[in-house]
């Protein structure tokens, strides 16, 4: 196989891999709103992002919870209990030859951003004290 049809195939496949996880996280977004507004969860959730690996079989969804810490762990075993409905949910919505098996994963980026982002206000407020 010539190398330019390599190189071709798996730009495809990369691409194509981006899209679904797009898709994905639209989707996913959609049914958990819907989840959210009637009652399954407490605290209010946002997916971060998907990550679907390679072979198309699974998918890590990122999820952050803005509430305390029993909303989150609340969060996390209803979406862990809810897994199975997630996806044939998304087996009725979407018409693809194949449905990754999510796997759900804590995202705690936003919280690391709110105490970076804290520490720099002290250091500013500091700042102009000294001046």
């Amino acid at each position: 196989m010539p190398r330019g049809l390599i190189f071709y195939k798996i730009v495809n496949m990369i691409d194509r891999i981006k899209r679904l996880e797009a898709l994905f996280l639209e989707e996913l977004g959609t049914i958990i709103s819907k989840m959210v507004s009637s009652g399954n969860f407490k605290g209010f959730i946002t997916l971060t992002g998907v990550k679907i690996s390679k072979d198309l079989t699974s998918a890590r969804v990122r999820y952050s919870v803005f509430g305390s810490d029993k909303e989150r762990r609340q969060a996390a075993e209803t979406l862990s209990v809810l897994r199975a409905e997630i996806g044939s949910l998304l087996r009725r919505r979407l018409h693809l030859k194949r449905i990754p098996s999510f796997t759900f994963e804590y995202d705690d980026t936003p919280e690391r951003a709110s105490k970076v982002e804290s520490i720099f206000a002290v250091i500013e407020k500091e700042k102009k004290t000294d001046d």
